[in-house]
């Protein structure tokens, strides 16, 4: 009969009984295989809200209500700055902050000589102007009045010419007729039927017949010589009296160039004058003042030295946020957000907005279309109208806040697989995108 082996009791093992965990180890090694496991199921369960995280501060709604710094218009002397005021003072608009005059003494009494000097200086370029306007009118009817009458003497002339160039063919006929008469009796003669007495006659009254006709031919000449010789003395006349219109109207012209740059220089008078009343300056809204660098009597500043700066009341406040370029093409206007304010106790769950406490609502109100130069891009923020941000008194322009634009839900598991991988948040679908895509993969319907 062969004896089985017997193992030895834990009693009889006293190395196995040192090494062997304790009760409590084990039970704290279950525990945390127990949490383990219900971690892994929580993140294959749990919902995660997913968001584009921004930091920025605080600013007015309105440009108009920003931070503003107010600077000197003119060059001078501070003279006289409000005794009232101190950086924190509260001001109207209105209020007076600081007088500046110039540094040239009396320089608004020279001003005001020049301008007077300037308006003399107009009345008598513009009535130097009004009388060569009236000189060219002058002129004008005189040119018109010679050339109408040399025109009537020209006409005259031309009648003249008309009246001796008829006279000619009757002087002609006379010369023809003698020459018959002379021709034909002297034919007689040589046959001895006429004396030689009335021969001579007839050569006399031939003589005389062209004697006339060549008088009558140059007297012709002569009138024509008188008619071209008027319109040249027409031409003379208009001429001269047209240099007379023109040398006017050249005065005037730079008369009237006068007047333009006189005026010009008077309005330059008037911007300067128009600066010195510019020398009291006041706040230009309701606010509070931050920074007065000119605070001495008698301090020289320059044209567009800051004078003081002023932060005006806010009717409406939003935060700037800027948020990397890589979650920025996910914002979108009236997307969710979720701000924590400096200052402000507030206890944020990135991933379950709804256990926060201490922060408030927003709403994306604007995105810039370009970034800062360095990839972020600036969102507006404004409150959603569901939860109330603290007063003015506690969120002043420039408190810093970080701020959470919430975008799509995803499992936990997912999101820490994206954290792991680098992925950008994922956004849902377009609804309008996602039904056209439906519509595309529908199977058609047999007919």
């Amino acid at each position: 009969m062969t004896v089985g082996f017997v193992p030895p009791a834990r009693s009889s093992l006293p190395a196995l009984r040192l090494v062997q965990s304790s009760r409590n180890a084990q039970r704290l090694a279950k525990v945390l295989l127990t949490v383990l496991v219900l971690s892994i199921v929580a993140m294959a369960l749990l919902p995660w809200q997913q968001s584009a995280r921004g930091t920025g501060k605080v600013v007015a709604y309105v440009p108009q209500e920003r931070q503003q710094t107010v600077t000197s218009p003119v060059k001078g002397i501070a003279v006289h700055v409000n005794d009232d005021l101190r950086e924190g003072s509260r001001v109207t608009s209105g209020t007076f902050i600081v007088e500046i005059e110039p540094q040239a003494s009396n320089l608004s009494q020279q001003l005001q000589s020049q301008l007077q000097d300037m308006d003399m200086k107009l009345v008598t370029s513009q009535a130097k102007a009004d009388a060569y306007g009236q000189n060219v009118i002058a002129y004008e009817a005189g040119r018109d009045a010679a050339v109408s009458a040399a025109e009537e003497l020209i006409q005259a002339a031309k009648a003249k010419w008309d009246a001796k160039k008829r006279l000619v063919p009757g002087y002609e006929a006379k010369v023809l007729q003698a020459q018959l008469d002379y021709d034909r009796q002297k034919t007689l003669f040589e046959k001895g039927v006429k004396p030689e007495k009335e021969i001579e006659k007839l050569r006399k009254d031939l003589d005389v017949a062209q004697s006339d006709l060549e008088s009558a031919q140059l007297d012709v000449v002569a009138a024509q010589d008188e008619w071209e010789a008027k319109q040249q003395e027409r031409e003379q006349k208009l001429r001269e009296a047209q240099a007379k219109v023109d040398y006017s109207h050249a005065m005037q012209q730079d008369a009237l160039g006068q007047v333009a740059t006189t005026q010009k220089e008077k309005r330059d008078l008037e911007v300067k004058l128009a600066e010195l009343d510019r020398m009291v300056i006041t706040a230009p809204r309701d606010g509070t003042i931050f920074r007065m660098p000119v605070f001495e009597r008698g301090q020289a500043v320059k044209e567009g030295d800051p004078l003081f700066t002023i932060v005006p009341e806010t009717s409406e406040r939003v935060v700037e946020l800027w948020i990397s370029g890589n979650d920025i093409p996910l914002v979108k206007p009236g997307d969710h957000v979720r701000l924590q304010f400096e200052g402000w106790p507030a206890v944020q769950f990135a991933g379950w907005p709804s256990v926060a406490v201490g922060t408030f609502g927003g709403e994306v109100a604007a995105i810039d279309a370009c970034d800062d130069g360095k990839g972020s891009f600036r969102v507006q923020v404004k409150p959603d109208g569901e939860s109330d941000w603290p007063s003015g008194r506690y969120l002043r322009q420039g408190v810093r806040a970080n701020g959470w634009v919430m975008l799509g839900r995803v499992r936990l598991s997912y999101e820490i697989w994206r954290q792991l991988n680098g992925f950008p948040p994922s956004i849902s679908a377009d609804p309008s995108t996602t039904e056209a895509k439906e519509d595309k993969t529908k199977v058609p319907l047999p007919k």
